[in-house]
């Protein structure tokens, strides 16, 4: 959606407060909600760099629904590309963070799943990962906008092996969820993951 639930904005903020990111590509920005906390802490709060001549911080976005994208976007943020984040992201560089808000949900488990994988191929060091857990959140295409459906459910043991801090808000239609995804947890965890299918294929092909 162009917006997103409130109550994890503060988890956001600790996050940036962890990881002290100078470069962020958030993916889905939407409105821009969280590339403007982003901004405000990081350059701003911590930076002391109120204005914008003077910013630091690279906060690059990606956003599939360009008629979302207006002037209070482009003003926050230094660079906005248009289109579907699963290939925009191939052309892309490194970044010490990867926002993604209320993102994987509109992607396949299985895409979503791959999409996790090039994410971290194109961070220095975490994912910022906010999203709605568990199957109560069913949505089709709103705002005018068909990428707005909801095409999978996570649950928060998809996320646990590879994060560094996480914490959960409930509303009424389930949890929602606030993970920092650690990069190199999550290449040992995805290692470990490979191994185990392997043996697992080892053991079928000995019996």
């Amino acid at each position: 959606m162009p917006t997103s639930p409130y109550a994890h904005l503060y988890t956001l903020v600790t996050y940036l407060d962890v990881v002290r990111p100078v470069s962020i590509l958030d993916v889905g920005l939407g409105n821009g909600k969280l590339g403007f906390i982003a901004r405000d802490y990081l350059d701003v709060m911590i930076g002391e760099r109120y204005h914008k001549t003077q910013w630091q911080l690279q906060l690059d976005g990606i956003e599939v629904f360009g008629d979302y994208i207006q002037d209070h976007q482009r003003a926050i943020y230094n660079d906005i590309m248009i289109g579907d984040a699963f290939d925009i992201i191939d052309g892309l560089g490194q970044y010490d963070m990867i926002i993604m808000g209320d993102v994987l949900e509109h992607f396949g488990k299985e895409k979503g799943l791959s999409f996790m994988d090039k994410c971290i191929g194109h961070t220095q060091k975490a994912i910022a990962l906010f999203l709605p857990l568990g199957d109560g959140w069913s949505q089709g295409a709103i705002y005018g906008n068909p990428h707005e459906a909801h095409l999978s459910a996570w649950q928060t043991d998809d996320f646990l092996p590879s994060c560094r801090h996480h914490q959960l808000f409930e509303y009424g239609p389930g949890p929602y969820g606030a993970f920092l995804i650690d990069k190199d947890q999550y290449i040992d965890n995805r290692i470990e993951s490979l191994k185990t299918v392997g043996s697992s294929i080892q053991r079928g092909a000995a019996e």
